[in-house]
């Protein structure tokens, strides 16, 4: 079922099937800022409690979508021989996290057929000039006990580009009876201001792991094949597993301090500071579109219980 409603004034769509339902604000990042898993009752996102407190901090709420993720050094880099500028907005040293998680989307498409629902919204930017002719659309499937993330994004102008695209999602995580897995293959060394230094270490495994007071801001290569991310409530039986197709080379992991009842597992498809690293793009992740280009990535959140 899709209804159309309002969140605290703003219009918002709210879709649901047996098992889970969404709240997405198009016109605020095409932000999920909810998800319920219908037989428990339980929120499953960090939900804002008002439009301002969403506006106040977009970042740890719902699913922000980031384009570009994660930190640009010094908001500059080049590409093709030509200095780009981001805006900065980090530390008043660095960009971080793009500019589409907080700009309206446009709904282009919502329909409801052989039990799943589909929501698509899109968005064209405008600026910075590197990605005057960007279009990025998004869809949302609801099937089952699974919610989909299926990103396109394409190269409408006459110039190539360097691109990457995240997901910021916060989950509630009640550290006191939770534990976290996560697949990697190594982990990034990062600098005080949380930017790989080009070096990675083996990753430290994280198979069902307790990390309540343990604050964790860290980047991980991902494995090629079966990369997920799981949480699960030892208490509930409960599992969140966050799964993602072989475009997403990397993780980021986000708890503030481990004791503040959220978790952010962030699929990148490429690193932190990507577009400066001397490394290779198969290493980094980072994608160049040519013009007339699209490119395709999918990830997906799925909710189990015990049997």
């Amino acid at each position: 079922m899709i209804q159309h409603v309002l969140f605290d004034g703003i219009e918002a769509i709210q879709a649901s099937n047996d098992h889970l339902q969404l709240l997405l604000i198009p016109s605020f990042g095409s932000n999920v800022i909810s998800l319920v898993d219908l037989k428990t009752g339980q929120e499953l996102l960090v939900k804002p409690d008002s439009f301002a407190a969403l506006k106040e901090s977009p970042i740890l709420h719902g699913i922000p979508v980031l384009f570009p993720p994660n930190r640009i050094e010094g908001g500059t880099f080049t590409f093709n021989n030509v200095i780009h500028e981001f805006p900065i907005n980090e530390i008043g040293k660095h960009h971080i996290h793009g500019f589409v998680y907080d700009q309206p989307w446009d709904v282009t498409a919502q329909k409801e057929e052989d039990g799943i629902i589909t929501i698509e919204t899109a968005i064209g930017l405008h600026e910075p000039e590197i990605y005057k002719d960007v279009l990025i659309h998004l869809t949302y499937e609801l099937s089952g006990q699974v919610l989909r993330q299926k990103a396109i994004v394409k190269n409408n102008g006459s110039e190539s580009f360097p691109w990457g695209i995240g997901y910021h999602t916060v989950f509630r995580f009640d550290e006191a009876v939770s534990t976290f897995s996560l697949t990697n293959k190594s982990q990034w060394t990062l600098s005080e201001e949380a930017i790989p230094t080009g070096e990675q270490v083996p990753g430290e495994p994280f198979h069902n792991k307790n990390i309540q007071g343990v604050p964790l801001d860290d980047a991980f290569a991902a494995v090629e094949q079966g990369n997920e991310a799981v949480l699960t409530n030892n208490e509930t039986g409960q599992m969140i597993k966050y799964q993602t197709d072989s475009s997403f080379k990397h993780w980021v992991v986000y708890n503030g301090n481990g004791h503040e009842g959220f978790l952010c597992p962030e699929p990148y498809t490429c690193i932190t500071n990507a577009f400066n690293m001397d490394l290779p793009h198969e290493t980094t992740g980072l994608r160049v579109l040519q013009p007339g280009e699209e490119d395709r990535v999918t990830a997906q959140i799925e909710i189990a219980h015990p049997q």
